[in-house]
């Protein structure tokens, strides 16, 4: 029996059991296991693309039983997503290799009768790549996302624009590093990618951040002495839309796990009082600087006392649709309910810490989450209780097709090949 493609089973199987996020059961699972390595790295790539998946692959499950209604067991269920998407979709070893590797998981771990019947299903699998997706019906499905998230983006993008925002966020996600401008020269940079074999390009807003074409992995020793961190292009863009300057007093104040932070810090070089925050002590215990001006606590945005600011960064709680390409996870575990509770969190958050704004200060309110109801219905929200705060429309370095027609920093990912993140600067006029 194939041991990591009976690994793969479990993580699934723990994921559709359990509340937790895929990476955080996957982590766990490793660690417990004693996985690492190329095999740690094939049954991530195998355990996130069915998971990204996994609407279709229950689609063509569905279709292929007798009794559609039919209940099937998680692991039995997750044997056949993991046989159908090899089978049909990832190529990488021929159909009768996987489907044989798959019946033999089966007849190990339930049985002779439900490993017939993985046999019978994958075997019909290869049809499936004739399957049309003209039946809007089942549009949601063919794509992979649930229906209320389906229908929500429609009403909100329009069917066209959902396909195209859906089709990208299904796509092998893409990955950008942002150098350490105070630790490594952008030549010295270029010279280690020629000489191990990386390829980057530099974005073309930035002297800082790069794109990520070949061998990440190659970058290991630089991401873990600090010359380079991964962080997608946007998520910058945000911190670059907060303009920290060297002598402020800076508040990162749902910091973790500290990206954001860490560019922060590197932009103001010692120099001012930056204090980096977050109520989850888990999430930021690892996080650490180099810089003796910062200060790393343990605090409630929505209800602890801070000291007053000349900016305020506050990325807040979301849903994190935005994400969706990096995190194929999200699109399963949120829900209409969790994102009203977001708000009411959102807008707690906010409407406490203008308070501790220094008048002329300015607060950058952001989200990862590409949903209205947690960027302008916060943002409008708080600018009718706090009239003597108003929103700065000057954008300076952000590209105009970042921007939304309100003038909030939004790229919509397809366009902008970013994470989906939603910004705005509100500056407080008393």
């Amino acid at each position: 029996m194939d041991p990591l493609r009976r690994q793969a089973v479990d993580v699934l199987t723990l994921f559709d059991k359990e509340s937790d996020q895929l990476k955080k059961i996957r982590d766990e699972y490793c660690k417990k296991h004693s996985i690492g390595g190329k095999n740690r790295q094939r049954l991530t790539a195998l355990t996130n693309s069915v998971v990204r998946w996994r609407g279709r692959l229950d689609f063509w499950i569905k279709g292929t039983l007798k009794k559609p209604n039919r209940k099937i067991q998680p692991e039995l269920k997750n044997i056949l997503r993991l046989g159908i998407y090899e089978v049909v979709m990832d190529n990488k070893i021929p159909a009768y290799a996987a489907v044989d590797a798959y019946v033999e998981i089966a007849k190990k771990t339930l049985g002779k009768g439900q490993s017939k019947l993985t046999n019978a299903i994958l075997r019909k699998a290869a049809g499936f790549k004739n399957f049309s997706e003209s039946d809007k019906s089942i549009l949601n499905k063919w794509h992979s996302f649930p229906g209320w998230l389906w229908g929500k983006w429609t009403k909100q993008f329009g069917l066209e624009k959902t396909i195209t925002l859906v089709d990208y966020f299904n796509e092998t996600p893409k990955t950008d590093i942002r150098r350490n401008n105070n630790l490594l020269s952008h030549n010295d940079l270029i010279t280690f990618c020629k000489e191990n074999n990386i390829e980057i390009e530099l974005w073309d807003n930035s002297e800082t951040f790069y794109k990520i074409f070949y061998n990440l992995s190659g970058l290991r020793n630089l991401i873990v002495t600090g010359l380079i961190r991964v962080q997608d292009r946007a998520a910058g863009m945000v911190v670059e839309y907060l303009e920290p300057k060297p002598g402020e007093t800076i508040l990162d104040v749902c910091a973790a796990p500290g990206t954001k932070s860490s560019y922060i810090a590197e932009l103001l070089n010692g120099k001012g009082d930056f204090y980096i925050s977050d109520n989850n002590s888990t999430r930021m215990e690892k996080f650490e600087s180099e810089y003796k001006n910062v200060v790393i606590d343990i605090k409630d945005a929505a209800d602890d006392e801070f000291p007053k600011a000349d900016a305020i960064l506050i990325d807040a709680p979301c849903s994190g649709t935005g994400v969706i390409g990096k995190k194929p996870d999200i699109r399963w575990r949120r829900s209409m309910d969790e994102i009203y509770d977001f708000v009411i969190l959102q807008n707690k958050i906010l409407n406490h810490m203008s308070q501790f704004l220094k008048p002329g200060g300015r607060i950058i309110y952001s989200t990862c989450s590409i949903e209205q109801e947690e960027n302008w219905g916060v943002v409008d929200a708080f600018l009718k209780l706090n009239e003597h705060f108003y929103m700065d429309m000057e954008t300076k370095n952000i590209p105009d097709s970042w921007l939304d027609d309100r003038g909030a920093l939004a790229p919509f990912p397809p366009i902008s090949k970013t994470d989906g993140m939603f910004a705005v600067k509100l500056v407080n006029g008393s």
